[in-house]
């Protein structure tokens, strides 16, 4: 993979998203490179803002912006998982709809970092933390880590603990409780410590 077939990617993605007037956020491998920890990605993550129609139309606009799309198993992955993915040469973008309250609160919390030679919107690292402990793979949990690592000192502990709680509290399930207590104390934050 050579990095500027990358970065193409990403040019022509972002672009199109931008085009069509779509609401996302960078999250995933991309966002950890500018928020965390370098690391290797080959694909392109966001989050968007979209209801269900209009992220149907946008399957049928990305397959005419020229991504290798199947609109059928798209529009399946779309019922089934809420999540879109738009080929490209080696590459991929892959889309995520925007589900619960926080990642509208992310959305407004983000940040313009200038990558690829466009002004692009990125999760605060306290909500991309989140974003990581929800996911919940092990290089999630690494990515988090790294998140704390490299913030450590204006990570606001109290942001995250009464975003996540509520979410943990709804779906009866305190496993990202336990990830953030453990990557807090691997990243070396100090508790207490907010930006």
């Amino acid at each position: 993979m050579a990095p500027n077939e990358f970065d193409a990617l990403c040019r022509f993605a972002f672009g199109f998203l931008e085009e069509q007037k779509v609401r996302f956020l960078v999250v995933g491998g991309l966002a950890v490179v500018v928020i965390g920890e370098p690391r290797l990605t080959a694909d392109a993550d966001a989050i968007v803002f979209l209801s269900t129609p209009q992220a149907e139309a946008l399957i049928a606009k990305a397959a005419e912006a020229g991504f290798d799309v199947r609109e059928d198993i798209e529009r399946e992955r779309l019922a089934t998982t809420g999540t879109m993915r738009f080929r490209r040469g080696w590459f991929q973008l892959d889309l995520i709809t925007a589900s619960l309250p926080f990642e509208d609160a992310a959305y407004d919390r983000a940040s313009v970092h200038r990558v690829f030679g466009m002004s692009l919107p990125f999760p605060s690292p306290e909500d991309m933390i989140l974003f990581k402990l929800l996911a919940g793979r092990d290089k999630d949990i690494l990515d988090a880590t790294g998140i704390v690592r490299r913030h450590r000192d204006t990570i606001d502990v109290a942001y995250l603990e009464k975003t996540l709680l509520p979410i943990c509290e709804a779906a009866e399930d305190i496993t990202p409780w336990t990830r953030l207590k453990r990557i807090l104390a691997d990243g070396g934050s100090r508790p207490g410590s907010s930006s």
